[in-house]
């Protein structure tokens, strides 16, 4: 696996259910990618194109920078509604971080 996923910063899930909802989001990003190797080529043109579009304006992007962007975005929410199946608390103030090994 060229990435690795972390619930960041969350006191309100014990070490055991954070385990769980890490591999049910991966799972779920793999089933909307592809594979694991496709995660990661989709987080790192996510990536790639969302530093490109802070940099510049939206009509500078390339259509695939915006279809990387779209691809993943879609991909993580999907994962994340997955991954929280069944809790009942607040969403948004829940961060998890994808880290992707460089390239090479």
């Amino acid at each position: 696996m060229s990435y690795l996923i972390r619930l960041v910063d969350n006191t309100e899930f014990p070490e055991e259910q954070c385990r769980l909802i890490e591999q049910r989001y991966d799972r779920a990003l793999v089933h909307q990618l592809g594979s694991p190797e496709q995660v990661a080529q989709a987080r790192r043109a996510w990536v790639q194109a969302k530093t490109r579009e802070d940099e510049a304006t939206e009509t500078d992007l390339s259509l695939e920078e915006k279809q990387a962007i779209v691809r993943w975005e879609r991909a993580e929410a999907a994962a994340r509604l997955l991954a929280f199946e069944g809790y009942t608390g607040a969403l948004e103030d829940i961060y998890i971080d994808v880290r992707v090994s460089p390239a090479g």
